[in-house]
């Protein structure tokens, strides 16, 4: 199973979407800040792809707009400004997806942050429990990068960037208990060649300026480490007939977006 995740900033490109789901072979889409009818993509997109898609409808404004190749099944569990969570099902497994487009750091402080995202923690938590199923991803933009207090302590989303540390699913604090994520989006930071991660924003009034930030992630449960294809997290930079950096190496925002699409992938045999 196929998964990209973009932020696409308010634009429409439906020509690199249709290129980026066909040579990719996406079976998830997830879309952020996406403006526009998400059937009347679906529509496009079927015209040109081998693959037929289904849009997954959203109850209200919801945070994310996504198709899905028509051979999955989807029930819609929750959604709200902030993120969607599905399952996506087969005859041989059933995923439990949430698809994030968390609080921007324009408009919320750290503690803000943290609080949405237990919230989010607490929500796949609960559905776990009541579908019996550990099988969960969590992708999108999260707006936190994968080393912030937010996104690896406990009391946020619990993410963790080593799968020796995860092998043992939870851990206790406080007579408490935490079930982790495994974060495989760390091994993107630090490439040597561009695009070095997802989400560029030069501060360089700053002392202090990393200029390139990992927003967007994939995060799973333990029990998908296996069928994870630990080789797939990549960002994607072009398509045939697209390039997404201008020529200094940097997004571009203005014919395309300021973030990067995420893909990864599944060996489904292994779900």
């Amino acid at each position: 199973m196929n998964i990209l995740f973009w932020n696409i900033n308010g634009k429409n490109p439906v020509g690199c979407l249709q290129e980026l789901l066909v040579e990719n072979g996406v079976d998830l889409l997830v879309l952020a800040e996406y403006p526009c009818d998400i059937k009347l993509l679906c529509q496009h997109v079927n015209m040109t792809s081998c693959l037929q898609y289904k849009a997954i409808p959203n109850i209200g404004i919801g945070a994310v707009q996504c198709l899905i190749n028509c051979e999955y099944d989807v029930d819609l569990l929750t959604e709200d400004d902030h993120y969607k969570t599905i399952t996506v099902s087969t005859g041989n497994y059933e995923l439990l997806v949430a698809m994030v487009h968390a609080r921007s750091k324009l408009r919320a402080d750290s503690v803000t942050q943290m609080i949405g995202l237990s919230k989010l923690y607490n929500d796949i938590s609960t559905h776990e429990d009541v579908l019996n199923c550990k099988k969960s991803i969590a992708i999108g933009d999260f707006n936190v990068s994968p080393y912030e207090e937010a996104f690896v302590s406990a009391s946020g989303i619990h993410a963790i960037p080593y799968p020796d540390a995860v092998k043992k699913e939870s851990r206790m604090i406080f007579g408490q208990v935490y079930q982790k994520f495994y974060n495989p989006t760390w091994r993107l930071l630090g490439k040597r060649d561009a695009p070095y991660t997802t989400y560029y924003y030069d501060r360089s009034g700053q002392a202090c300026n990393i200029y390139w930030h990992m927003f967007d992630q994939v995060i799973i449960r333990p029990t998908l480490i296996k069928a994870f294809d630990e080789e797939s997290p990549k960002i994607t930079a072009h398509t045939t007939n697209h390039r997404l950096l201008r020529k200094n190496n940097t997004p571009d925002k203005i014919n395309y977006s300021d973030h990067l699409p995420l893909f990864c992938s599944f060996k489904e045999d292994l779900i």
